[in-house]
Protein backbone atom coordinates (compact mmCIF):
# COMPACT_ATOMS: atom_id res chain seq x y z
CA UNK A 1 0.00 0.00 0.00
CA UNK A 2 1.30 3.28 -0.74
CA UNK A 3 2.20 6.10 2.28
CA UNK A 4 -1.01 8.38 0.78
CA UNK A 5 -3.46 5.40 1.15
CA UNK A 6 -2.46 4.61 4.82
CA UNK A 7 -4.75 7.76 5.98
CA UNK A 8 -8.56 7.58 7.66
CA UNK A 9 -10.11 10.60 7.79
CA UNK A 10 -6.64 12.56 7.29
CA UNK A 11 -5.32 10.50 10.35
CA UNK A 12 -2.23 7.97 10.03
CA UNK A 13 -2.46 7.37 13.73
CA UNK A 14 -6.43 6.68 13.60
CA UNK A 15 -5.55 4.42 10.55
CA UNK A 16 -2.92 2.38 12.37
CA UNK A 17 -4.78 2.30 15.39
CA UNK A 18 -7.81 0.64 13.37
CA UNK A 19 -5.12 -1.95 11.37
CA UNK A 20 -4.13 -2.76 14.95
CA UNK A 21 -7.25 -3.59 16.37
CA UNK A 22 -8.54 -5.37 13.45
CA UNK A 23 -5.83 -7.61 13.82
CA UNK A 24 -5.96 -8.71 16.95
CA UNK A 25 -9.90 -8.78 16.94
CA UNK A 26 -9.12 -11.24 13.45
CA UNK A 27 -6.98 -13.04 15.64
CA UNK A 28 -9.69 -13.74 18.15
CA UNK A 29 -12.10 -15.05 14.86
CA UNK A 30 -10.31 -17.22 13.92
CA UNK A 31 -9.82 -19.13 16.83
CA UNK A 32 -13.72 -18.64 17.86
CA UNK A 33 -15.39 -19.57 19.59
CA UNK A 34 -12.13 -20.58 22.14
CA UNK A 35 -10.14 -17.84 23.94
CA UNK A 36 -7.01 -16.33 23.85
CA UNK A 37 -3.86 -15.86 25.72
CA UNK A 38 -2.00 -12.73 26.07
CA UNK A 39 1.60 -15.16 25.13
CA UNK A 40 -1.06 -16.28 22.07
CA UNK A 41 -1.89 -13.05 20.68
CA UNK A 42 1.80 -11.50 21.38
CA UNK A 43 3.08 -14.65 18.89
CA UNK A 44 0.46 -14.21 16.12
CA UNK A 45 0.65 -10.38 15.87
CA UNK A 46 4.17 -9.91 16.92
CA UNK A 47 3.12 -6.83 19.05
CA UNK A 48 4.01 -5.78 22.64
CA UNK A 49 2.45 -7.47 25.20
CA UNK A 50 2.05 -3.56 26.75
CA UNK A 51 0.45 -2.89 23.87
CA UNK A 52 -1.82 -6.07 23.50
CA UNK A 53 -3.27 -5.47 27.37
CA UNK A 54 -4.15 -1.92 26.86
CA UNK A 55 -6.05 -2.81 23.67
CA UNK A 56 -7.82 -6.38 25.18
CA UNK A 57 -8.47 -4.06 28.32
CA UNK A 58 -10.19 -1.27 25.81
CA UNK A 59 -11.70 -4.28 24.08
CA UNK A 60 -13.27 -5.54 27.33
CA UNK A 61 -14.44 -2.10 27.86
CA UNK A 62 -16.18 -1.99 24.89
CA UNK A 63 -17.96 -5.61 25.37
CA UNK A 64 -16.25 -6.88 22.36
CA UNK A 65 -14.08 -9.41 24.75
CA UNK A 66 -14.73 -11.07 28.19
CA UNK A 67 -11.79 -12.14 30.13
CA UNK A 68 -11.34 -15.72 30.66
CA UNK A 69 -12.65 -16.82 34.18
CA UNK A 70 -10.02 -19.75 35.01
CA UNK A 71 -7.12 -18.14 33.38
CA UNK A 72 -5.57 -14.76 33.48
CA UNK A 73 -4.44 -13.00 30.72
CA UNK A 74 -7.15 -14.58 28.46
CA UNK A 75 -10.17 -13.68 26.34
CA UNK A 76 -12.86 -14.52 24.50
CA UNK A 77 -15.39 -12.90 21.77
CA UNK A 78 -18.54 -11.83 23.25
CA UNK A 79 -20.33 -12.31 20.32
CA UNK A 80 -20.90 -14.46 17.02
CA UNK A 81 -18.29 -13.09 14.66
CA UNK A 82 -20.54 -12.47 12.28
CA UNK A 83 -21.69 -9.82 14.05
CA UNK A 84 -18.32 -8.24 14.40
CA UNK A 85 -17.71 -5.52 12.02
CA UNK A 86 -15.32 -2.76 11.38
CA UNK A 87 -17.46 -0.30 12.79
CA UNK A 88 -16.88 -1.94 16.06
CA UNK A 89 -13.44 -2.39 15.56
CA UNK A 90 -13.53 2.00 14.78
CA UNK A 91 -15.29 1.95 17.75
CA UNK A 92 -12.77 0.57 20.28
CA UNK A 93 -10.43 3.12 18.73
CA UNK A 94 -12.26 6.04 18.63
CA UNK A 95 -13.11 5.55 22.44
CA UNK A 96 -9.65 5.15 23.26
CA UNK A 97 -8.46 8.25 21.29
CA UNK A 98 -11.03 9.80 23.33
CA UNK A 99 -10.30 8.43 26.44
CA UNK A 100 -6.38 10.25 25.76
CA UNK A 101 -8.31 13.54 24.73
CA UNK A 102 -10.35 13.86 28.00
CA UNK A 103 -7.83 14.82 30.26
CA UNK A 104 -6.81 17.16 28.21
CA UNK A 105 -10.14 18.83 28.05
CA UNK A 106 -10.16 18.43 31.05
CA UNK A 107 -6.80 20.73 31.61
CA UNK A 108 -8.43 23.33 28.87
CA UNK A 109 -11.51 23.85 30.17
CA UNK A 110 -9.12 24.55 33.98
CA UNK A 111 -8.34 28.23 31.90
CA UNK A 112 -10.64 30.70 31.49
CA UNK A 113 -13.05 30.19 28.76
CA UNK A 114 -13.08 33.06 26.07
CA UNK A 115 -16.38 34.86 26.11
CA UNK A 116 -16.46 35.05 21.92
CA UNK A 117 -19.62 34.23 20.57
CA UNK A 118 -17.47 32.99 17.03
CA UNK A 119 -15.46 30.99 19.08
CA UNK A 120 -18.79 28.96 20.37
CA UNK A 121 -20.13 29.04 17.25
CA UNK A 122 -17.34 27.49 15.52
CA UNK A 123 -17.23 24.70 17.91
CA UNK A 124 -20.62 24.08 17.66
CA UNK A 125 -20.57 23.63 13.47
CA UNK A 126 -17.22 21.46 13.71
CA UNK A 127 -19.51 19.52 16.59
CA UNK A 128 -22.21 18.88 14.21
CA UNK A 129 -19.57 17.95 11.24
CA UNK A 130 -18.02 15.48 13.32
CA UNK A 131 -21.21 14.18 14.29
CA UNK A 132 -22.60 13.82 10.67
CA UNK A 133 -18.81 12.55 9.19
CA UNK A 134 -18.93 9.72 12.17
CA UNK A 135 -22.19 8.46 11.27
CA UNK A 136 -21.20 7.95 7.90
CA UNK A 137 -17.96 6.20 8.34
CA UNK A 138 -19.98 4.10 10.89
CA UNK A 139 -22.38 3.29 8.46
CA UNK A 140 -20.10 2.24 6.03
CA UNK A 141 -17.98 0.34 8.44
CA UNK A 142 -20.69 -1.54 9.32
CA UNK A 143 -21.07 -3.57 6.36
CA UNK A 144 -17.31 -4.85 6.61
CA UNK A 145 -18.15 -8.35 9.24
CA UNK A 146 -14.73 -9.43 10.63
CA UNK A 147 -15.82 -13.38 9.69
CA UNK A 148 -14.45 -12.54 6.50
CA UNK A 149 -11.05 -12.99 8.86
CA UNK A 150 -12.30 -16.62 9.28
CA UNK A 151 -9.33 -18.71 8.78
CA UNK A 152 -8.04 -22.54 8.40
CA UNK A 153 -4.85 -24.43 7.87
CA UNK A 154 -5.55 -24.55 3.58
CA UNK A 155 -6.42 -20.62 3.91
CA UNK A 156 -8.65 -17.84 4.42
CA UNK A 157 -12.45 -18.73 4.04
CA UNK A 158 -15.53 -16.43 5.22
CA UNK A 159 -18.03 -17.73 7.29
CA UNK A 160 -21.47 -19.13 5.23
CA UNK A 161 -24.19 -16.87 5.56
CA UNK A 162 -27.18 -18.60 3.94
CA UNK A 163 -27.43 -17.58 -0.22
CA UNK A 164 -25.15 -14.47 -0.26
CA UNK A 165 -23.99 -14.65 -3.47
CA UNK A 166 -21.56 -11.69 -3.12
CA UNK A 167 -19.54 -13.71 -1.16
CA UNK A 168 -19.17 -16.87 -2.91
CA UNK A 169 -16.50 -15.34 -5.33
CA UNK A 170 -14.50 -14.24 -1.60
CA UNK A 171 -12.31 -14.97 -0.30
CA UNK A 172 -8.69 -14.23 -1.25
CA UNK A 173 -5.30 -16.82 -0.83
CA UNK A 174 -4.07 -15.16 2.08
CA UNK A 175 -4.91 -12.08 4.49
CA UNK A 176 -1.79 -9.71 5.14
CA UNK A 177 -2.37 -7.35 8.06
CA UNK A 178 -0.46 -4.78 7.83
Amino acid sequence: MKAIDDFLMGDSALYARLCMTTEVLGQFVSCAPRSLTLDQLERQTRMPVKDLLKLCATLCREQLLRPHSEQPQCWALTCETSKLTLEDAFRCVVAEQSGRTRAAKRRALAEPPLADTVHWEVDMLVMQASMEINQSVSQHLRQFSLDRLKMTAAGMFPARRGNDEALRGWPPTRLLFS
